[in-house]
Parts: structure tokens; sequence; C-alpha cells
């Protein structure tokens, strides 16, 4: 998601925060990812941040119910509203798979808005929580994923798109559509998100439409381990530096 945001948004300065202390968030209760979503966002406001963007799908499922969060809710993009708008509206698949985690998929977040909104769509949905720790750890070769995918792929064989509701996903899109024989789509979800942030940015007049950066990008965690930043490389396809920030923050 980092990645596609900063494609699409060379011109902005990104704060990256990654709690990595909590992780994973797909098996969290309720009460405590709201609490490390209030607390990251709380972090951010203090940072003068002019957009939030929710990068992982289990948080994004709580961000509505958080009482009292202290930042306009029209600054803050999460990445299962401009996915299920797009979906929701387009005419051209009628058959579609979503998998995630979970907290995701357990949330009912895409499978019941998008049933409300378009009663024509057939959606096929699968909590797939072990394709996390595979890409993590990098096995992402099809001799490793297929024999998964066997499993969690039940039931998918008439979906004509499947989207990947984790932020890890993107990592293996091509084996996705492999394993299908390239008869499915796999929803690029990264891009479609930028795309939505950089709308936000444009209809809030706060878009940077030429470079104004003066400083690099930052990159905070929670919990600064060799594996995530072996992961970060992997995702970014860049080296970056990380800082260890816990929260909350006192200013």
């Amino acid at each position: 998601m980092l990645k596609a945001l900063q494609q699409k948004l060379p011109n902005e300065h990104f704060i990256y925060y990654g709690d990595t202390a909590h992780l994973p968030y797909g098996n969290k209760s309720e009460e405590a990812l709201q609490s490390y979503v209030r607390d990251i966002v709380q972090y951010l406001l203090k940072r003068e941040c002019k957009l939030i963007v929710v990068a992982c799908n289990s948080a994004a499922t709580v961000l509505r119910n958080i009482e009292n969060l202290p930042y306009p809710k029209e600054k803050i993009i999460e990445v299962i509203s401009p996915v299920v708008d797009l979906i929701a509206e387009q005419t051209k698949y009628t058959n579609i798979g979503i998998i995630g985690t979970r907290k995701t998929i357990g949330s009912g977040m895409f499978n019941g808005t998008l049933t409300q909104r378009n009663k024509t769509l057939a959606l096929v949905t699968r909590a797939t929580p072990l394709l996390v720790p595979l890409i993590e750890d990098g096995f992402v070769e099809e001799k490793v994923l297929f024999p998964v995918f066997e499993r969690y792929f039940q039931g998918f064989e008439k979906c004509e798109l499947l989207i990947p509701a984790c932020t890890h996903y993107p990592i293996i899109y091509k084996q996705i559509e492999a394993f299908f024989k390239h008869k499915l789509k796999v929803l690029h979800t990264p891009k479609i998100v930028a795309e939505s942030a950089e709308a936000r940015l444009h209809a809030l007049n706060l878009l940077n439409q030429e470079c104004h950066k003066h400083s690099d990008d930052e990159y905070h965690l929670s919990d600064v381990t060799k594996d995530f930043e072996h992961s970060a490389m992997f995702f970014l396809e860049k080296e970056v530096h990380f800082q260890r920030t816990l929260l909350p923050v006192v200013y």
C-alpha cells in the first residue's frame, strides 16, 4: 500500500507507522484494535498529518465504531470503502471472491455492504490467515502456495474477480491468477486506494502539485525486528531506516 501511495503522490511527505508489536491484527479483539487505532491516529494528529490512510483491512473494520476519534473523518481514507464503492458500481463482474483475515471477513464490511448496494453480485468469502505468515517469510513460490490455495479456494471456481482484502496479498497476485489459469482477475487494491487518497487531497485542496519535500519520508514501528525489515524491503523494493516509536507518545 505505501509503495502505491508513494508512486501516486511523489510530492507528498509520508509518515508511516507500523504497529509491529501488536501484529497480527487479524486475530485481535474489537476493543484491542480500537485502542491501537486510536493511539496511532492521535500520534499522527500530533505530527500534523493532513490525511491518514488506514492501510490495514482489520483496522479499517473497527474505525467506524471508535467514539470521539480526534481527527476529521473526511481526512481519513481506509482500504475498504474505496474498493466497495468501485465494485458496487461496476457491471463487468458478477461472481466475486473475497479473501482476508478472520477479522476482515468476519466483520462483513465487504460482503454485507456490497450485497446491500448491488444485489446482482454473487459473493464468495473466506478467511485465509495462513497466507500472511507465508508471505512474510518469503514463501511465495507456486509449489508452496498452490497446495494452500487448493484448500482455501474451494468454492471459488465460478469467480471472475477476486478482492484480496489484506495488504500483504499484492505480493502473490500473479500466483493467484496462475492458480486459476488466468480465468480470474485479482483486483489491484493498492492502486485503487492510492487513487482515492489523491482524489480526497484534491477535493480538500491539500494536494501538493509541486515537490515541497524538505526531508525524507519517515518510517516508525512499535517494535523493530530483522524479520520486519526484511519483509519491508520485499514490499517496498528499497532499503529504509525504521525508528522505534512507542505509543502513546507524551508531548
